[in-house]
């Protein structure tokens, strides 16, 4: 979803396209899938485990990649005529990586193509273009380095894109409307609403995953959460009061639903314009649960550490520096620059929005003028009326026309 290739595929659909069902089915079936891999995988290992007469799959030296690509080929070999079987493992290995190059392209043209700089360059062409340059790219994972590559750029994006999703999440929960928050509280008031909310989570990160005494850190995390939670909340309440003073006709429940819930209620309502029923619950976790576990998730896995007690980040697997780590590390880093960049220097980016074409066409498909003809006995009448209403084209100046006026020369 971060990456954008659900949304490209979801701008694909009719307009009237139940959005929260299509969600819910591909959720569903997303772990669902995940769930009977996991089943097919771990009994395979607890196969090669007996082969091998150990007691558990974590004697096994298998982890990461090597769960698919080391542990199901030597189970497949053991079966009668297993590299045969081995050889239709790796072609569907092959057909499932085309798959997921479609969806990338896919993910990257629909944007391109809703830019101004590649409007209107040929689908074909861009395309063409997009392949080579991910072929090009591609060229290192097809070295006996490959995998080592695979893993280590796999785990920096992952890392890269837990960041994305939580800032989608706190875009459309927390800014969506924002200057009609502010107007209707004050910048002081949503400004320790946020610290208050993220606050107490980032303080409740660095305790947990600080501290050394695993159970101590648990109970300050958690005590810790909770106290600047309640000390926040306590002081926009403060703030809120002062307000009251200053402007007589707000009310501390109508500031307070202004701060928790109006913005993605109004966002919820938008989007229901267009994409159909969308339920409470997602406006509730969109803004007060998915952000605050997106930031738990990144601090637990900053916090990680490989085999020789050494920081994930950094040095991942215990791969070399150079080239591996260097070169997840500049993908967080280019990442960072472009988040960056697009606050300091918007401009840059002029040339990534839409033509206003494009934005006219999506208007005209959600909005319909209030005259127009609902149907074909409609737009019959209305040509009729028009006709009626219309002088004879042929009468001559200072001649009457039907409708009883003098046309004027």
């Amino acid at each position: 979803f971060a990456v954008g290739i659900m949304t490209a595929y979801g701008s694909h659909c009719k307009p009237d396209e139940p959005a929260f069902m299509n969600s819910c089915v591909v959720a569903c079936c997303n772990c669902l899938f995940s769930f009977i891999a996991g089943f097919a995988v771990f009994a395979t290992l607890g196969h090669l485990a007996h082969l091998e007469g150990l007691n558990s799959v974590a004697d096994l030296e298998y982890a990461g990649f090597g769960l698919v690509f080391g542990s199901w080929p030597v189970a497949l070999g053991t079966l009668p005529g297993g590299e045969h079987w081995i050889r239709l493992f790796f072609i569907m290995l092959f057909l499932l990586g085309i798959d997921s190059a479609f969806s990338f392209m896919e993910g990257f043209l629909t944007v391109a193509q809703d830019t101004k700089l590649l409007h209107n360059v040929d689908r074909k062409k861009l395309s063409f273009g997009l392949a080579m340059l991910a072929f090009l790219f591609s060229i290192m994972y097809a070295t006996d380095a490959g995998l080592i590559f695979l893993d280590t750029i796999d785990y920096y994006i992952n890392f890269v894109m837990l960041l994305v999703g939580g800032f989608e999440c706190f875009a459309a929960g927390w800014i969506y409307k924002i200057e009609g928050q502010v107007e209707r509280t004050s910048v002081g008031i949503v400004s320790a609403y946020m610290a208050t909310t993220f606050g107490s989570v980032t303080l409740a990160c660095v305790l947990w995953f600080g501290l050394n005494n695993t159970d101590d850190a648990l109970w300050a995390g958690f005590v810790g959460w909770a106290l600047f939670y309640f000390i926040g909340i306590a002081f926009v309440t403060f703030l809120m009061k002062k307000e009251i003073q200053n402007s007589p006709g707000k009310t501390l429940k109508d500031m307070y639903y202004d701060l928790v819930m109006r913005n993605v209620m109004e966002l919820r309502s938008d989007l229901s314009e267009v994409v159909g029923y969308i339920p409470i619950v997602w406006a509730v976790l969109i803004k007060h649960f998915i952000p605050p576990v997106i930031i738990i998730l990144f601090s637990l896995d900053a916090d990680a550490t490989n085999a020789n007690g050494e920081k994930n980040f950094g040095h991942y697997g215990g791969y070399e520096t150079n080239p591996y780590q260097v070169l997840g590390i500049l993908i967080v880093v280019f990442a960072g620059f472009l988040f960056v960049s697009s606050i300091v220097f918007p401009k840059m980016y002029d040339a990534f929005e839409k033509p206003e074409e494009v934005k006219k066409a999506n208007a005209s498909i959600h909005c319909e003028p209030e005259d127009a003809p609902k149907d074909k006995e409609d737009a019959e009448s209305q040509d009729v009326g028009i006709e009626e209403a219309r002088p004879e084209e042929t009468a001559e100046p200072g001649e009457t026309a039907e409708a009883g006026e003098t046309i004027e020369a």
